[in-house]
């Protein structure tokens, strides 16, 4: 619960500042990663100490069948903060391979 109601504002927050800032021609959009492993993260650890448990999350929370990487969501922010994404402001990127439930 304390999770999503953070998410809301951050958005919200992100979304309000873009607006404010935009006469200043900044752009503000925030990035909504989905479960991502990499070595040494908690991902890695769970599944480190829980292979069989992980397994099982992975099969019913990741559609995609595995986690994300970094390099994925990277891409998306070099994307967000490139000229080719110079009309994007104000958005919130969902970064998750299908992981999340909401309609934000």
């Amino acid at each position: 619960m304390t999770y999503n109601a953070v998410k809301a504002a951050e958005i919200s927050l992100a979304k309000a500042m873009a607006q404010q800032l935009a006469g200043d021609n900044i752009r503000v959009n925030s990035v909504a990663p989905g479960s991502s492993r990499f070595p040494g993260g908690s991902w890695d650890r769970r599944v480190q100490d829980d292979p069989e448990g992980m397994t099982e999350f992975v099969r019913r929370e990741l559609p995609f069948g595995r986690f994300g990487r970094p390099e994925e969501v990277g891409a998306v922010v070099a994307f967000l903060v490139s000229a080719r994404a110079s009309w994007i402001s104000g958005a919130s990127v969902t970064v998750d391979g299908c992981q999340s439930r909401s309609l934000i």
